[in-house]
């Protein structure tokens, strides 16, 4: 093997080990959710919804199911623990016009059937965007995403 070919492919070598060493000890670190719901606090805050299920499931629940049934139908089990999701910590949302940035973490909700889940996370906004629609059946203050498309992005930082 010429000295320059086996230069060039330890130094591939050595990238792409960087790479993979990067993604398992500082990126992975970071829990990317989808935001199915938004809703309101009695002091006007948002409560960002999340859930593990994909975009078109999401829109299939808001098209066909009942608000009711969320925490069954959104895999709620399968959400962070409150371990991992501290007031006081942040996240990051993405892909929602209007709310995307960084924010702190105020407060969670967590199901009544996994008390140690986080279903929402309280954030410091309070307006809802227009691709988030009040469906029936569910509450004046909650609001759904509308289509596949504008499930947004809740990273945990």
């Amino acid at each position: 093997m010429e000295k320059g070919t086996r230069n060039l492919l330890i130094i591939s070598s050595l990238f792409a080990l960087g790479g993979i060493t990067y993604y398992l000890f500082f990126r992975r670190k970071y829990k990317a959710l989808n935001v199915y719901s938004l809703g309101k606090s009695t002091d006007g805050k948002l409560f960002i919804y999340i859930t593990t299920t994909t975009p078109k499931q999401i829109e299939d629940f808001v098209e066909n199911a009942n608000p009711a049934s969320a925490i069954q139908e959104m895999k709620l089990a399968e959400n962070p623990t409150k371990a991992n999701v501290r007031i006081g910590g942040s996240v990051e949302l993405s892909g929602i016009e209007g709310l995307n940035g960084n924010y702190s973490i105020l407060g969670t909700l967590s199901p009544q059937t996994n008390p140690d889940r986080v279903m929402a996370v309280k954030i410091d906004a309070s307006n809802i965007p227009a691709t988030y629609i009040n469906k029936s059946g569910a509450t004046n203050d909650r609001y759904y995403a509308s289509k596949a498309s504008s499930v947004g992005k809740l990273i945990i930082k």
